[in-house]
């Protein structure tokens, strides 16, 4: 009778006791936490995720005019400095240039829309991390598809700190990307919306392919860097067409001038454009610095200090006055006042040395 009796104590544990490849078998939404990184700008908290080697995917309201932007790897706790390549305010869509380190999953962009109600999972960090240090997963379904351009809506529970996390279906391929509460003239609803991952691939698509390998060369020097002589100010680089232009900054020109510029007011950006291709920019934007940490309001003292004499003084043209202005490798740096201070700093090729001074 022992015998019987152990025999059956046994086949009931191994019933109770699911298979070991069961045990080790997540479920692909399950899995993708591994891609998943915390936005911290300084200012704000948000979710993003990797979906390549270099490049971050997150909310543009995330990191909208960040100073710098630190995003932390959940998969292998790196914390790496990133930098804007595109904030599309139109569909509320960044991408961040960074070195995604290893461990971290690279999550796949569906090509498909998802369908109304179709069950879907979001990784995000509701709250920053003051809910948990950990990426928090939601599970909800696909309320409406297509609700507006690029965008479905979905009910999910979130918070802030939540936006930009990926929304995934069953196969763990990310369908969208979470955005906020969903507003119907000026009405809060219950359903969240999201961008959807047909217009971050579109978006994606249109980003220069130098621009994330420029990305993790600038990050390596000095992430929060937002001027880079010779290449770019923010998301804007030197050979972009005024459509990739257009895209980056996610807005159109308020002005364009018969003499080639584009003007950006609401950025204090200026772009000229030559054979249709970016030739020179112009940043009044404070928020902006260089790797040495020029800016506009420097003074003389402070580019003698981190650069030391200019290669030239000569005085210039800046969109149809003459002002003073200092040239280094890439960088032409306009001067007024006592003390002279900068208040326009120009990045064009380096190339252009013997044209500059002259």
């Amino acid at each position: 009778m022992k015998y019987l009796a152990s025999v059956l104590i046994a086949v009931l544990l191994s019933a109770a006791v699911p298979p070991l490849q069961a045990q080790g078998t997540a479920p692909p939404y399950l899995d993708a936490k591994r891609g998943v990184a915390l936005i911290d700008t300084g200012g704000a908290q948000g979710t993003g995720f990797a979906v390549s080697t270099s490049t971050v995917v997150t909310a543009c309201h995330v990191v909208r005019g960040a100073a710098s932007i630190q995003i932390k790897f959940w998969a292998s706790g790196v914390q790496a400095a990133g930098r804007q390549l595109l904030c599309n305010e139109r569909h509320d869509i960044a991408v961040i240039g960074v070195a995604v380190p290893e461990g971290t999953a690279i999550l796949p962009l569906a090509e498909g829309a998802p369908a109304q109600g179709q069950p879907i999972w979001v990784w995000g960090y509701p709250l920053g991390t003051r809910i948990a240090a950990e990426p928090s997963l939601a599970a909800g379904i696909v309320s409406a598809a297509g609700v507006a351009e690029g965008t479905f809506a979905l009910d999910v529970s979130s918070a802030p700190g939540s936006s930009g996390g990926p929304v995934l279906n069953e196969q763990g391929q990310v369908v969208g990307v979470l955005l906020g509460t969903w507003n119907a003239q000026q009405a809060p609803t219950g359903f969240k919306h999201a961008a959807s991952s047909g217009t971050v691939l579109a978006l994606l698509g249109g980003l220069p392919p130098a621009a994330a390998t420029a990305e993790m060369t600038a990050t390596t020097t000095k992430p929060d860097a937002g001027i880079l002589p010779g290449t770019s100010v923010g998301p804007v680089q030197l050979g972009m067409t005024p459509a990739q232009v257009e895209a980056s900054l996610g807005v159109p020109p308020s002005t364009r001038l018969s003499n080639g510029w584009m003007e950006w007011k609401n950025r204090q950006l200026w772009v000229y454009f030559k054979d249709g291709k970016a030739f020179m920019i112009d940043t009044e934007d404070r928020t902006l610095a260089t790797p040495a940490g020029i800016r506009v309001g420097s003074t003389d003292t402070d580019l003698i200090r981190a650069y030391g004499a200019p290669t030239c003084s000569s005085v210039r043209d800046l969109r149809g006055e003459a002002y003073l202005g200092w040239y280094y490798s890439g960088l032409f740096i306009f001067l007024k006042g006592s003390p002279r201070q900068a208040f326009s700093i120009r990045v064009l090729d380096p190339a252009l040395a013997g044209a500059v001074c002259r």
